[in-house]
């Protein structure tokens, strides 16, 4: 069993990696992926799971938010509409807003000193549970400068468990740099070979961010 850790991951807990191993073993998935905070994904699962927490900025802020102060708690569950995380591979509060991935990480790091983890945690996960074609998105790919339409049940590959045989089938000619191998991964390969790939609870990590959040996120 080969496990793809991402060099963005900044938390593991204790066994995950056994965790995703154990679960590949049985062979119920294609690939198996770790429950990962700040992730397109797991993230909507996680604010249905009432893991995130309510925060916002300090006071401080808007006059120099260069201070990079920790953010207030404001409540239990995060019920602010404004920061609503939808259950999409392109999903807007995760690729676009770094404050999205701050509301995710000021609830881990809240949960993990509180010792209530446990939140995150959904069990078992079917990535394909609506099929091979769920989202509807366009499809960005930089390193050969093109954009197409795109359909499929797309899911962050952070961090994922896989053995050799698993690959066989890939279309490597559809991979032109990161980003297109989860496009490939995700979609037309599972839909392929006819098998889903799955989150297993248990093994929680934590991704620092996308390219889209971490400028803000390391300045503020």
């Amino acid at each position: 069993v080969y496990v793809k850790v991402d060099d963005d991951i900044v938390y593991l807990a204790r066994h995950a990696i056994a965790e995703l191993v154990r679960e590949k073993l049985r062979q119920r998935c294609l690939f198996v992926s770790a429950n990962v905070v700040n992730h397109a994904i797991l993230s909507a699962v996680h604010q249905e799971h009432g893991a995130h927490r309510g925060f916002e900025p300090p006071r401080e802020f808007d006059e120099d938010p260069t201070l990079r102060l920790p953010w207030v708690r404001t409540g239990d569950v995060n019920l602010d509409p404004s920061y609503t995380f939808e259950r999409h591979p392109m999903s807007t509060c995760i690729l676009r807003r770094w404050d999205c991935a701050a509301i995710a990480h000021e609830s881990f790091l809240d949960r993990l000193h509180e010792g209530t983890l446990c939140a995150f945690d959904f069990g078992w996960l079917d990535f394909n549970r609506a099929g091979y074609r769920e989202h509807n998105y366009l499809h960005l790919s930089p390193w050969i400068g093109r954009t197409w339409e795109a359909s499929g049940a797309r899911w962050s590959i952070n961090l994922f468990a896989f053995e050799a045989e698993d690959m066989r089938g890939v279309d490597w000619s559809r991979v032109y740099g990161p980003g297109d191998d989860e496009e490939e991964f995700g979609g037309g390969h599972s839909e392929r070979r006819n098998l889903h790939s799955c989150a297993i609870g248990r093994s929680l990590a934590v991704h620092f961010s996308y390219n889209t959040q971490e400028e803000r996120l390391l300045k503020f």
